[in-house]
Protein backbone atom coordinates (compact mmCIF):
# COMPACT_ATOMS: atom_id res chain seq x y z
CA UNK A 1 0.00 0.00 0.00
CA UNK A 2 1.24 3.58 -1.19
CA UNK A 3 -1.25 5.82 -0.21
CA UNK A 4 1.38 7.43 2.03
CA UNK A 5 2.49 10.21 -0.19
CA UNK A 6 -0.17 9.32 -3.13
CA UNK A 7 -2.50 11.89 -4.32
CA UNK A 8 -5.21 10.20 -5.48
CA UNK A 9 -7.95 12.31 -8.43
CA UNK A 10 -11.09 13.47 -6.71
CA UNK A 11 -13.68 11.40 -7.91
CA UNK A 12 -16.58 13.67 -9.34
CA UNK A 13 -19.02 10.52 -9.08
CA UNK A 14 -19.77 6.86 -10.45
CA UNK A 15 -18.02 7.73 -13.43
CA UNK A 16 -14.90 9.39 -13.49
CA UNK A 17 -13.39 9.60 -17.03
CA UNK A 18 -10.24 11.29 -16.58
CA UNK A 19 -8.69 10.20 -19.58
CA UNK A 20 -12.07 12.03 -21.81
CA UNK A 21 -12.32 9.16 -23.80
CA UNK A 22 -16.29 8.89 -23.19
CA UNK A 23 -18.81 11.39 -24.59
CA UNK A 24 -20.53 13.37 -21.88
CA UNK A 25 -23.57 11.05 -23.55
CA UNK A 26 -22.26 8.45 -22.89
CA UNK A 27 -21.31 8.77 -19.28
CA UNK A 28 -24.68 9.77 -18.45
CA UNK A 29 -25.50 6.65 -19.82
CA UNK A 30 -23.59 4.60 -18.23
CA UNK A 31 -24.03 6.43 -14.76
CA UNK A 32 -27.43 5.87 -15.30
CA UNK A 33 -26.70 2.05 -15.57
CA UNK A 34 -24.98 2.04 -12.28
CA UNK A 35 -27.39 4.45 -10.12
CA UNK A 36 -30.52 1.90 -11.12
CA UNK A 37 -28.17 -1.24 -9.85
CA UNK A 38 -27.37 0.87 -6.47
CA UNK A 39 -30.96 1.49 -6.28
CA UNK A 40 -32.01 -1.83 -6.76
CA UNK A 41 -29.43 -3.42 -4.46
CA UNK A 42 -26.80 -0.92 -2.60
CA UNK A 43 -23.76 -2.24 -4.33
CA UNK A 44 -21.88 0.18 -6.14
CA UNK A 45 -20.60 0.09 -9.48
CA UNK A 46 -17.50 2.81 -10.56
CA UNK A 47 -15.62 3.67 -13.60
CA UNK A 48 -12.26 5.36 -13.59
CA UNK A 49 -10.26 6.39 -16.58
CA UNK A 50 -6.31 7.33 -15.35
CA UNK A 51 -3.74 9.31 -16.53
CA UNK A 52 -1.31 7.94 -14.01
CA UNK A 53 -0.76 5.16 -11.37
CA UNK A 54 2.08 7.43 -9.89
CA UNK A 55 4.59 5.67 -8.31
CA UNK A 56 2.56 2.31 -8.34
CA UNK A 57 4.09 -0.77 -10.18
CA UNK A 58 0.46 -1.55 -11.48
CA UNK A 59 -2.93 -1.28 -12.05
CA UNK A 60 -4.20 -3.55 -10.13
CA UNK A 61 -2.91 -2.47 -6.64
CA UNK A 62 -3.00 1.24 -7.46
CA UNK A 63 -6.67 0.56 -8.13
CA UNK A 64 -7.30 -1.46 -4.94
CA UNK A 65 -5.73 1.72 -3.36
CA UNK A 66 -7.94 4.00 -4.81
CA UNK A 67 -11.11 1.94 -4.41
CA UNK A 68 -10.18 2.19 -0.36
CA UNK A 69 -9.55 5.45 -0.82
CA UNK A 70 -12.60 6.67 -2.71
CA UNK A 71 -14.84 4.72 -0.54
CA UNK A 72 -16.63 2.69 -3.13
CA UNK A 73 -19.45 0.79 -1.60
CA UNK A 74 -21.31 0.78 1.29
CA UNK A 75 -18.91 0.67 4.05
CA UNK A 76 -20.51 -1.84 5.99
CA UNK A 77 -21.11 -4.29 3.26
CA UNK A 78 -18.13 -3.73 1.61
CA UNK A 79 -19.55 -4.07 -1.63
CA UNK A 80 -18.31 -1.61 -4.39
CA UNK A 81 -17.00 -2.39 -7.92
CA UNK A 82 -14.23 -0.38 -9.79
CA UNK A 83 -13.75 -0.99 -12.81
CA UNK A 84 -10.15 0.76 -13.89
CA UNK A 85 -9.03 1.73 -16.91
CA UNK A 86 -5.51 2.82 -17.66
CA UNK A 87 -4.89 3.86 -21.42
CA UNK A 88 -1.08 4.33 -21.40
CA UNK A 89 -0.40 0.75 -20.47
CA UNK A 90 -3.15 -0.44 -22.08
CA UNK A 91 -4.51 -1.87 -19.00
CA UNK A 92 -7.79 -2.64 -17.10
CA UNK A 93 -8.36 -4.21 -14.11
CA UNK A 94 -11.99 -4.76 -11.98
CA UNK A 95 -11.53 -4.59 -8.01
CA UNK A 96 -14.11 -6.30 -6.68
CA UNK A 97 -14.96 -5.26 -2.63
CA UNK A 98 -15.16 -8.17 -0.37
CA UNK A 99 -18.70 -8.42 -0.06
CA UNK A 100 -19.23 -9.53 -3.14
CA UNK A 101 -16.05 -11.65 -3.68
CA UNK A 102 -18.71 -14.73 -3.21
CA UNK A 103 -21.38 -13.77 -6.31
CA UNK A 104 -18.27 -11.95 -8.79
CA UNK A 105 -14.78 -13.52 -7.88
CA UNK A 106 -11.71 -12.68 -9.85
CA UNK A 107 -11.51 -15.18 -12.37
CA UNK A 108 -15.26 -14.27 -13.65
CA UNK A 109 -14.25 -10.45 -13.46
CA UNK A 110 -11.37 -11.60 -15.52
CA UNK A 111 -13.43 -13.15 -18.03
CA UNK A 112 -15.58 -10.00 -17.95
CA UNK A 113 -12.47 -8.08 -19.50
CA UNK A 114 -10.92 -10.34 -21.74
CA UNK A 115 -14.61 -11.56 -23.31
CA UNK A 116 -16.43 -8.93 -23.49
CA UNK A 117 -13.81 -5.64 -22.60
CA UNK A 118 -11.04 -6.48 -24.32
CA UNK A 119 -12.68 -7.24 -27.81
CA UNK A 120 -14.20 -3.83 -27.81
CA UNK A 121 -11.37 -1.79 -26.21
CA UNK A 122 -9.06 -3.18 -29.10
CA UNK A 123 -11.89 -1.48 -31.57
CA UNK A 124 -11.22 1.54 -29.76
CA UNK A 125 -14.92 0.86 -28.59
CA UNK A 126 -14.67 2.11 -25.17
CA UNK A 127 -18.06 3.03 -24.16
CA UNK A 128 -19.50 -0.44 -25.39
CA UNK A 129 -16.58 -2.27 -23.33
CA UNK A 130 -17.31 -0.49 -20.47
CA UNK A 131 -21.39 -0.99 -21.48
CA UNK A 132 -20.85 -4.67 -21.92
CA UNK A 133 -18.82 -5.17 -18.53
CA UNK A 134 -21.17 -3.09 -16.47
CA UNK A 135 -24.11 -5.15 -17.79
CA UNK A 136 -22.18 -8.92 -17.45
CA UNK A 137 -21.22 -7.36 -13.60
CA UNK A 138 -25.00 -6.62 -13.05
CA UNK A 139 -25.79 -9.96 -14.32
CA UNK A 140 -23.46 -12.38 -12.15
CA UNK A 141 -24.54 -10.01 -8.96
CA UNK A 142 -28.25 -10.39 -9.74
CA UNK A 143 -27.93 -13.90 -10.16
CA UNK A 144 -25.96 -15.06 -7.43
Amino acid sequence: MHTKNVEFPIPVGFINDFDNILSDEQEVTLLNLVKQHEAETSNQIAIVTLTSIQDYSGLEEYSLDLANHWGIGQRDKNNGVLIALYMKDRRIWIHNGDGIMHKLTDDETLDIIKKLMVPEFKKNDFYTGFQKGIQEIIKELKDS
